[in-house]
Formats: C-alpha cells, structure tokens, sequence
C-alpha cells in the first residue's frame, strides 16, 4: 500500500487515460461561420524555414491590438496542401468548427503547412537536413516576433501526421501546450511493421523514449475508438507516463480519424461533425487555458 501511494503521487496529476461515450451526428451549420471575416480577416503569411523553403501559414485573430494567446494548428498528411486549402479551413468553410471556437475564446488561430516528408518514415533526429519539424520551429519563431502575440502562451495542435510533427517540436522549444489528435507517431516511436488499420507493429522503446525525454510541455491526446491509430496512441500515453511527462489520453467511442476535427473536406471520405467532436473541442479549450488542470 504505501509503495502504491509514493507510485501515485509520483504520477503527474494530469496524466490520465478515460473512455467518453460518442457517436451521435450533429448539423455544422451552427457552428461554423459566426465570426464576420471583417472582424476578424483571414491574413496570408509565408514564413521562411531553415533551408530557405517558405512555408505557408494562414492566421485570424482578435480584434485589439494584443497580445493574445496563440493556437497553432498542424493539419494530417500529406505536407504541401497550399494556401487556399489553409485559407478554407481557417474560415471553417469545411465544416470544422475549432478555429471560430478558439477565436471566440481570444486566441490568435493558425493553421500552417509544412513540407511533405520524404520518406514518411525517416527519422526526424537523425536526418542531416531540414525536414518538416524544422518548417515548424520556424512558424513558432515567426510567431514569437509578431507584437500581437504573447510569447509565453502559444500552444500547438497537430492530427495525424502532424500529431508526429508537434510531439517532436515540443521537444525542441518550450511552449505552452500541445494537443495531439490521433497523432501519427509511428516515426516519433520508431514503429516498425505497422498497417493501417491493424494493431500490427512494434515500438522501438529506445527510439520512443528518446524523444518522449525531450517533450517540455503538456499533452491532451485525442482519439477514436475506430480508428486504426489507437494501437499506436495508446503505447504512447503509456511510454509517456511512465516517463515522467504530463499526458492526459481520452478515448471517443465511435470517432473516426481525426474526427476531433469535425469535416474537412476530403474527398471520398465520410466526415461528419459528432457530438464527441464537440466533447473533445470543449476539453481542448478548458486544457489548453490550463494545462495543469487536470
């Protein structure tokens, strides 16, 4: 007993893994275009990166000179989706209704591309040139010299492939705090074997907890009962723990991948907005103005 009370209180208070229910489908109408473009004008930014490439960012933020809070958005797979896709998104003129939500909340919201990584499973520590990370260290730094934005509380977002991309950023700056929807962190755990869909694959525990060592800030991480990623997210949560960092997990029934992003516009691919995608907005905003909370 009392081993289990010292396990306990060194566990972070926060670092938790809850099954919510979910599955209902909800209209978007009512939750996307509540906020006026001439309030709050959608601004085209291209951001120069390490080796020189410009990475392409589109941004809206409150009225008043600032400084506000910051949400940085990183969309899945692939890299390179280009500035009208940034643009439509940012609107929420797909149905996705986070940027208007954290909007209203104050936040400055960003929604930034980055390069398309070749090959998808190289190693990000290990590549002798820039790569997709480093187009993301940029976008923060940019933001950190803009006067409208307070430099202490920028907090990043990444799905799927950017879920990858923001667990190896918050391990090379400092920021306020990160939320991973259904992050493909088969390369940050060093997966190998790994299908899609399937529960196939094996961690390469060196490699996971080399990079979980260096995370510096909060993680909400989010995902679906019905999506294949699941089996890569929740070896994570636990590497993560068990490593001492601050990672809470919550499991939607019946959330697709990256349904935590309601419709995006994907061709071919059913995206409806679900109550659970609602669920988990609300816990991403009460999580990102207080990390520590559990």
């Amino acid at each position: 007993m009392r081993l289990l009370a010292l396990l306990l209180c060194l566990t972070p208070l926060w670092a938790e893994k809850r099954h919510l229910p979910g599955g209902a489908v909800l209209p978007h109408e009512a939750y996307i275009h509540t906020i006026s473009e001439k309030d709050s004008p959608v601004e085209q930014v291209y951001i120069k990166s390490k080796d020189g490439l410009y990475v392409a960012a589109a941004i809206r933020r409150p009225k008043g000179p600032g400084p506000f809070p910051v949400l940085l958005h990183f969309h899945g797979a692939p890299g390179g989706r280009g500035m009208e896709k940034l643009v439509t998104w940012v609107r929420g003129d797909t149905g996705g209704p986070m940027w208007e939500r954290f909007l209203k909340e104050g936040y400055v919201v960003v929604v930034s591309d980055y390069r398309n990584p070749m090959p998808m499973m190289a190693s990000v520590v290990d590549s002798k040139g820039a790569t997709y990370v480093d187009d993301g260290v940029a976008v923060i730094e940019w933001l950190r010299e803009q006067k409208y934005v307070d430099p202490q509380r920028i907090s990043v977002y990444g799905v799927s492939l950017g879920g990858n991309l923001v667990a190896h950023l918050i391990g090379r700056t400092k920021l306020h705090a990160a939320v991973l929807g259904a992050p493909a962190v088969l390369e940050f755990l060093g997966v190998e074997g790994w299908k899609p869909g399937s529960a196939e694959g094996k961690v390469n525990e060196a490699v996971a907890k080399r990079n979980i060592a260096a995370m510096q800030c909060p993680v909400l991480l989010l995902v679906g009962t019905k999506d294949g990623l699941l089996a890569v997210d929740e070896p994570f949560h636990d590497l993560a723990v068990a490593g001492g960092k601050a990672v809470t997990m919550l499991i939607y029934e019946n959330g697709y991948h990256d349904f935590v992003m309601g419709p995006q516009g994907h061709a071919g691919r059913a995206e409806p907005l679900l109550d659970a995608t609602l669920a988990a907005l609300e816990r991403t905003v009460e999580f990102v103005k207080n990390p520590g909370v559990k």
